[in-house]
């Protein structure tokens, strides 16, 4: 009878002892799937945090680009506008006749002012068979002959000059009484744009020759926003006159600027003066 509760006893014991195994592997498992869980999730968050600092710093680093894009963009636009500012000595104003004056590689003449001599001795290339001539004598009121000087390949200025003083003078000592820049082409809506790109790009190399008050691209819209008040518009020519009456002669000087008519772009000015 005692063998017999004896061998019930260690059963009982034996069961009771793979219970807590059980119940501890049970805890076990359980703890290490936490754990596990607690990692991945870490891991998750961690990635997408890097995740999303490199997707902030790819955005930031594009608005930079493209910031620094415009910025390029904007310095070439100022560049090419730089072009066309006045230098020294030239007017604010487009049409300024207390101020007839434009620039020959930096240089500034004024018409009424200069000779033909002061443009020859600034440089301005006269071909040889126009400086044949400057010795030449010219008699009171009276003119040389017209004098073309090419600026590049479709871009040209011509100058005359005279004689207004009591006696006769050479021409090379004649006052400069008339200047004329024109060009050939500006952009059209019918041309090729290749064509209009090597237009462009000749009036821009035009414009680091010859500079006015005003740029040599501009419309008749930008000539009368900043001089208004002109004596006379043509329709016919599409031109805007600013002329002022000689007390001297029978006749009027100042300005004539002349536009295309699809574009309203400048394609010709004549500055003039008597005295």
């Amino acid at each position: 009878m005692k063998r017999k509760l004896l061998a019930i006893a260690l059963v009982a014991m034996m069961g009771l002892t793979a219970c807590g195994k059980s119940e501890s592997s049970e805890k076990s498992d359980k703890k290490e799937t936490e754990t596990t869980t607690e990692a991945e999730t870490t891991t998750e968050e961690e990635t997408t945090e890097a995740e999303t600092t490199t997707t902030a710093e790819e955005v930031t680093t594009e608005a930079e680009t493209t910031t620094e894009k415009a910025d390029d963009a904007d310095k070439d636009k100022d560049e090419k506008k730089s072009d066309s500012k006045p230098v020294e000595g030239l007017s604010e104003k487009y049409a300024d006749l207390d101020n007839r004056s434009f620039a020959y590689n930096g240089k500034v003449f004024t018409v009424g002012v200069n000779t033909l001599q002061d443009l020859v001795d600034a440089g301005v290339p006269f071909k040889e068979s126009d400086a044949a001539n400057f010795d030449n004598n010219v008699n009171k009121n009276h003119s040389t002959a017209w004098y073309t000087i090419d600026i590049s390949k479709y871009s040209h200025i011509q100058f005359e000059f005279g004689n207004y003083t009591d006696g006769n003078l050479k021409e090379k000592e004649c006052v400069l009484s008339y200047a004329r820049w024109y060009t050939i082409y500006t952009p059209r809506a019918d041309f090729e744009e290749d064509r209009n790109k090597e237009i462009v790009a000749d009036l821009e190399d035009a414009a680091k020759v010859v500079k006015f008050s005003f740029p040599i691209t501009m419309t008749k819209a930008d000539l009368l926003a900043n001089s208004p008040e002109p004596t006379e518009e043509k329709e016919s020519m599409n031109s805007v006159l600013y002329k002022v009456d000689s007390t001297v002669y029978y006749g009027s000087s100042g300005y004539e600027f002349q536009f295309e008519k699809d574009s309203n772009q400048l394609k010709e000015v004549y500055i003039t003066w008597l005295p």
